[in-house]
């Protein structure tokens, strides 16, 4: 059925809205969103809605708006594309280097689990200091910066100007790093332990 441009936008804010508030907007909520001067306006908008099979309205209730096309259809997915900046050592602490994104890869809410607040990015895993934890070499992580680092939390951090991605504990006032492998010892930061952010998801690729 074919709609016009702003029948087109009032029935998708229809749908948007019934999934985020479980109800569906008043005509006066229309009619602020899309800045319509009469209530009129609106009504004949979803008059023509109804008229081509796209709503169903009762004759009672300022929120009785019902959907009726697409009614089973899955809604779109959430998509966010996260900048990748490079490796990161699960292993023996490495010099930082800034730089740039060297890429970014578009990430689906649903597939995330989570949806990333501003500022999540991507890191390569190189070395295996956290296969205990799950985190291979090859792997890919989501970090989150986080404004309050919790302990045991597994973060990407700088510890005396060297990146690595660790566990975070705290014992006895002190804050360090420690490896989810035997092999490799816990880091104490002689001066400087910065959190850049913890990971939120482990990506791993099936060659």
């Amino acid at each position: 059925m074919t709609l016009t441009d702003r029948q087109r936008e009032i029935y998708d804010y229809i749908v948007a809205f019934r999934r985020e508030n479980g109800c569906s907007p008043s005509i006066p909520e229309i009619q602020r969103h899309f800045g319509i001067k009469s209530p009129n306006g609106v009504a004949g908008h979803l008059h023509a809605l109804e008229t081509k099979g796209m709503i169903r309205r009762a004759e009672r209730g300022s929120r009785q708006i019902d959907i009726v096309a697409d009614e089973s259809a899955a809604p779109p997915p959430v998509l966010h594309r996260l900048p990748i900046y490079g490796h990161i050592p699960a292993g023996v602490p490495q010099e930082f280097q800034a730089g740039a994104a060297e890429g970014s890869k578009l990430f689906d809410e649903e597939t995330l689990g989570f949806r990333p607040r501003e500022g999540c990015f991507l890191l390569k895993v190189r070395g295996d200091s956290m296969q205990d934890a799950g985190i291979l070499d090859g792997d890919t992580v989501v970090i989150e910066p986080t404004p309050s680092p919790r302990a045991g939390q597994i973060v990407a951090a700088l510890i005396d100007g060297e990146n690595t991605l660790k566990r975070l504990v705290f014992v006895h006032g002190k804050w360090f790093l420690k490896a989810e492998n035997a092999s490799y010892p816990e880091l104490h930061p002689r001066a400087d332990l910065t959190i850049q952010g913890a990971v939120r998801l482990v990506v791993r690729s099936v060659n």
